[in-house]
């Protein structure tokens, strides 16, 4: 019996699930960060343990053999997608970006464009099978507008109001309460990982909910480079539908059309990126399935 296993990897937590031929599932299960740029070591033993926990479920008769597709943050732009195909004991495997299994389970065959938010970010367009991706560069060089970003940008104008160089606000005193003064601030920055980061990010979208100035300022950046991907994504007669993903995908594109954007047209996601993950095994064994 041929089973299918997806498994979808990022910032703050990882997730997998087994199909079997006749498009069975088991249940989700979860596991910790799996960012394979920023902490290879550690997102290869959260991979590791999820791996067999999904095996452990399978019945009696599957195939020793499954195929596997594992969408990673930042396994593609690192190189570590290569590294990971010859370390995982597994010959069906697959290793792809979070942005491509996102494609796949948002958009289906369709074409269309992927706001993929969450601690990391990422944006991705797919015409006539053509996938063209801009930024998930991670923290030190962008992820603009994720969870991470918003979380560092809120910490930056909170330090900026105390040496007087900005605005003060309820999202500063909120962040100030967090911290208790300046010494745990600096600590905190100096050994945060994104995921550490993106904690912070519900604090920005509550005060901007709120009417806060400094945290309407914080989401006003974000959204705007992500309308300037969005509309560099689009051809030139635009159209493209845009599917949020990621815990802030929905939130951030939904901001951003009530700021007027106009021609961009939203779309519920079809699917999850795990069903992205697992539509993408299906293909690479030669199968079709039902789901995105």
């Amino acid at each position: 019996m041929r089973v299918f296993i997806g498994l979808d990897g990022g910032g703050t937590g990882c997730r997998a699930q087994a199909e079997l031929f006749d498009g069975r599932r088991t249940d989700i299960l979860t596991g910790g960060a799996a960012n394979i740029a920023s902490d290879p070591e550690g997102a290869m033993r959260e991979i590791d343990a999820l791996l067999a926990r999904v095996l452990a479920l399978l019945p009696k008769g599957a195939t020793p053999e499954p195929v596997i597709v594992m969408g990673l943050a930042g396994a593609v732009e690192t190189g570590a997608a290569t590294c990971l195909r010859t370390t995982v004991p597994h010959a069906g495997l697959m290793v792809c970006g979070d942005i491509e299994i996102a494609l796949q389970g948002a958009l289906g065959a369709d074409d269309g464009i992927v706001l993929a938010v969450g601690t990391g970010s990422v944006m991705a367009s797919r015409i006539e099978g053509y996938m063209r991706r801009l930024g998930g560069y991670g923290l030190a060089l962008g992820d603009e507008g994720s969870g991470a970003w918003l979380g560092r940008a809120a910490l930056r104008a909170s330090l900026q109001a105390r040496d007087g160089l900005g605005p003060d606000g309820p999202l500063v005193q909120a962040v100030w309460q967090h911290f208790g003064g300046l010494e745990d601030m600096i600590g905190f920055a100096a050994r945060a990982r994104p995921a550490e980061y993106a904690i912070l990010a519900p604090l920005v979208l509550d005060h901007d909910r709120a009417h806060c100035p400094v945290a309407g300022r914080i989401l006003d950046q974000g959204c705007a480079y992500f309308l300037r991907a969005i509309r560099a994504l689009q051809p030139d007669k635009g159209g493209l539908p845009v599917a949020p993903m990621g815990s802030l995908g929905a939130p951030l594109l939904h901001r951003i059309q009530a700021q007027g954007a106009t021609g961009l047209r939203a779309v519920a996601p079809k699917g999850s990126a795990l069903d992205g993950a697992l539509s993408l095994a299906r293909h690479c064994a030669g199968q079709s399935g039902g789901r995105p």
